[in-house]
């Protein structure tokens, strides 16, 4: 039996391949597992915890229990995170990145990163503040953190605190079209609407048709009663991305707006 070393977990934690040949499509992997390269059987665990959740948990339990280490247990998380289990899936994650021996700060914030937005989907954002403060302390530099830290912020209606998390994810990489649009966001919903008309600016010059920004374009325009450019910009989201969150969000507003033109 082969115990997964750490530094082939932190890897595989830190840069997950798709499209993976040959992976196992049912719960007998879980015999394999402590026969595989430990490469492999991390992203087969990995791949049966996202394609059938409740045997992948079954199968990291037992993989856990035959000495799978971090990698298992990093697998049970993930399990737990696609059964719905956020809270259990979080603890374990906070769990794991102060307990990998030999791992350094940048593999431990990643891990704090996961259960930050793990804590983001419970909507549990104090614990989410928390996990992603610890991981940035530890690697300041990954723009995502800084992101998922903002959001967090943003959701707890901390405004400029977010708009400092998003500036400073751009800062680290200006392509993040996404920080952008956050922040654009959080100025939009501090009526300092020339900052957000700004950042959309930014985004759109790189990507005209980027849906997220189209859709806060179209936000920013109602805010000032622009409502035939509001009503451009929303309908330009159904047409460059029909069947996606963004279509279904400026549906939502279209249908709003309708309602209070016409009061």
């Amino acid at each position: 039996m082969r115990r997964p070393s750490l530094p082939v977990f932190l890897a595989a934690a830190l840069a997950i391949t798709a499209g993976l040949t040959g992976i196992p499509h049912d719960a007998s992997a879980q015999q394999r597992y402590a026969e595989l390269p430990p490469g492999r059987a991390y992203q087969v665990c990995l791949a049966e915890a996202r394609r059938n959740p409740d045997t992948g948990f079954e199968a990291a339990i037992a993989w856990r229990d035959e000495g799978g280490g971090p990698p298992a247990l990093h697998c049970v998380a993930l399990a737990l995170f696609e059964l719905g289990q956020f809270s259990e899936a979080g603890k374990r994650l906070e769990d794991l990145a102060t307990g990998m021996p030999g791992a350094g700060n940048r593999e431990r914030a990643a891990i704090l990163g996961q259960a930050g937005s793990v804590w983001l989907h419970a909507n549990d954002l104090s614990r989410a503040h928390a996990a992603l403060t610890r991981a940035l302390e530890l690697d300041g530099e990954d723009p995502e953190l800084w992101i998922d830290r903002g959001d967090a912020l943003a959701r707890s209606g901390e405004y400029w605190e977010a708009i400092d998390d998003f500036s400073a994810a751009i800062d680290r990489d200006p392509s993040r079209l996404d920080a952008l649009v956050f922040r654009a966001a959080a100025y939009r919903l501090l009526d300092v609407t020339d900052l957000a008309r700004d950042d959309i600016a930014r985004a759109l010059a790189v990507d005209p048709d980027q849906p997220d920004a189209l859709v806060e374009l179209g936000a920013i325009h109602a805010q000032v009663q622009e409502f035939g450019a509001a009503r451009t910009a929303w309908l330009r989201v159904l047409s460059v991305a029909p069947g996606s969150r963004a279509a279904d969000a400026a549906r939502s507003a279209l249908q709003q707006m309708d309602v209070q033109v016409d009061r």
